[in-house]
């Protein structure tokens, strides 16, 4: 009997164990397929991942791509400014030739001009001149022609009254008178010659003159021409000189850095750009040649730039100080453009820095 309820406590023992083990079992089994189930989202995750992670990758080429063709636009930006600059100093050094020539145009004109008056002058003297010696010439040579002609009527009456009232024997003196009315014939005749030559030259020297005045016309009607042509070339010049310095002064360039330590953790993308001192109205930015592609650049990334802001955007200073704080801002973009290029002047104010504050402490203690 004790045999028996001995055995009896034992299967009663082994059924408990069995009921045990056929509990933790099914637990078992309910934990396995927990597990399973956890797996299988444990996969779909990772496929999830691995899409993201492979979107990302993408993105990250794209971002490259954009970034490399920044690069390049920067560098042909680049390349025409430094272009455009050496220009404009090429237009600044020609429009001052240009003034200095157009001075001595200028110059030279004045000197035509005051030589052309004069020769006009010459030329209405010469003209006068010869004008009167002409007339004084007709009018000696008619009087003296009417002076021969009175004379020899009344010389040809008085040998005629002669020879009819008496045969003189003195009859010679006859040809004697008319020897000499021959050789006063001849003179007047020569002297006729000659002031018909004096007017001739006189003619000549008249055409001359009038061919030196009309030379002289012309050459001023070339230089007030060729004047006129400099003054449109500098007045050309000036204006792309004007154009070439308000690019000059009011150029931005963006900048981009290069990207030594590219991604240092996996999935993170964070562009390093940096742009020189923006403004709000009075600087404008130069588009020059820039791709297609920039255009996809969004301004989502303004906030990892680290650039200039304008006075307003603080909430310090009110909206309605807007001209103000241009114009301020303006002012501090051209001093620190002008502090970045000149050295001198930085080390300049560093020492006007140091002694103001040096003077402030001595006035102090």
């Amino acid at each position: 009997m004790k045999e028996l309820q001995d055995q009896e406590t034992n299967s009663k023992e082994l059924q408990q164990k069995v009921d045990s083990l056929t509990d933790a079992l099914a637990a078992k089994v309910q934990e396995m397929e927990a597990l399973m189930q956890a797996l299988d989202a444990e996969e779909a995750e990772m496929e999830d991942l691995a899409n993201k992670v492979g979107g990302l990758e993408n993105e990250l080429q794209q971002k490259n791509k954009d970034l490399e063709n920044l690069e390049a636009s920067r560098a042909k930006a680049l390349k025409k400014l430094s272009v455009t600059v050496s220009k404009f100093d090429e237009l600044h050094y020609l429009s001052e030739s240009l003034l200095s020539e157009v001075e001595k145009l200028q110059s030279q004109l004045q000197e035509r001009d005051g030589e052309i008056s004069f020769l006009r002058q010459e030329v209405t003297r010469c003209t006068n001149d010869a004008l009167a010696v002409t007339e004084m010439s007709k009018k000696r040579s008619s009087d003296e022609i009417h002076d021969l002609f009175s004379w020899l009527d009344t010389l040809i009456s008085r040998v005629q009254v002669h020879d009819i009232a008496s045969d003189d024997p003195k009859s010679h003196l006859v040809n004697e008178y008319k020897e000499v009315l021959q050789k006063k014939i001849l003179d007047l005749i020569s002297e006729l010659e000659n002031l018909r030559g004096v007017a001739k030259n006189s003619d000549v020297l008249l055409q001359e003159e009038r061919s030196k005045v009309e030379e002289l016309a012309q050459k001023e009607q070339y230089l007030k021409n060729s004047l006129r042509e400099k003054e449109s070339q500098l007045v050309m010049l000036q204006g792309a000189g004007d154009s070439a310095e308000a690019i000059k002064a009011t150029s931005e360039i963006m900048e981009v850095e290069p990207m030594a330590n590219k991604w240092a953790v996996p999935g993170t993308i964070a562009p390093q750009v940096r742009s020189l001192r923006k403004t709000n109205n009075d600087q404008v930015a130069i588009a020059i040649d820039m791709d297609d592609s920039n255009d996809r650049m969004e301004d989502d990334d303004d906030d990892k730039a680290h650039g200039f802001k304008s006075l307003t955007t603080s909430k310090i200073v009110p909206r309605f100080t807007r001209p103000v704080s241009d114009m301020v801002d303006g002012l501090w973009v051209s001093c620190d453009r002008a502090l970045m290029r000149q050295p001198a002047l930085r080390l300049g104010v560093i020492i006007y820095w140091a002694v103001l504050h040096a003077l402030l402490a001595t006035f102090v203690v």
